[in-house]
């Protein structure tokens, strides 16, 4: 596996596989109908993932064979409550690259970063449901708030984790 910085020219890679874990990990959590959304506006992630990259969000990739097969991106926490904490925006693996340590490294890599910028806290927004809290919560966060969110519509619940890190 090669983890790396991710260039504009990850952006396609990035919005796939965001896209496409999507689909494997919120089907039955989130309206279908929001996900077919995401789906058929790839070009819309795409085009999103790349303007992020081009202004100084960062993303980090782990490859395998040259291709992308999960990444992290990360930076100043967006809620105006934790003004003073990173965040880890997005961390997203293919189904089939899943516990093997690779969402363990890229969380690592976003957290050392996060340390560079003089971040002592951080959060992670995760979807309420979502199996993957089990892995947030194992790396030492936090479930502090719940909140509600709105992507294309739809509401959607997620659960706040804190870390000291």
């Amino acid at each position: 596996m090669n983890y790396r910085k991710a260039t504009v020219d990850d952006a396609l890679s990035i919005a796939i596989v965001n896209v496409y874990t999507w689909r494997t990990q919120y089907t039955g959590l989130m309206e279908e109908e929001l996900i077919q959304y995401r789906i058929k506006n790839l070009e819309e992630t795409y085009k999103n993932v790349k303007t992020k990259i081009e202004t100084g969000i960062e993303y980090y990739v782990v490859e395998d064979k040259n291709t992308v097969i999960g990444f992290c991106s990360f930076g100043r926490a967006k809620n105006e409550r934790y003004k003073n904490s990173g965040e880890i925006y997005a961390l997203y693996i293919l189904e089939g690259y899943k516990s093997k340590g690779i969402g363990k490294a890229l969380f690592n890599i976003a957290k050392k970063e996060l340390q560079q910028y003089k971040y002592d806290t951080m959060i992670v927004n995760c979807l309420k449901g979502n199996p993957s809290l089990g892995f947030y919560i194992h790396m030492g966060g936090k479930v502090i708030e719940d909140n509600i969110i709105e992507k294309n519509g739809y509401k959607l619940k997620e659960d706040t984790l804190f870390y000291n890190i």
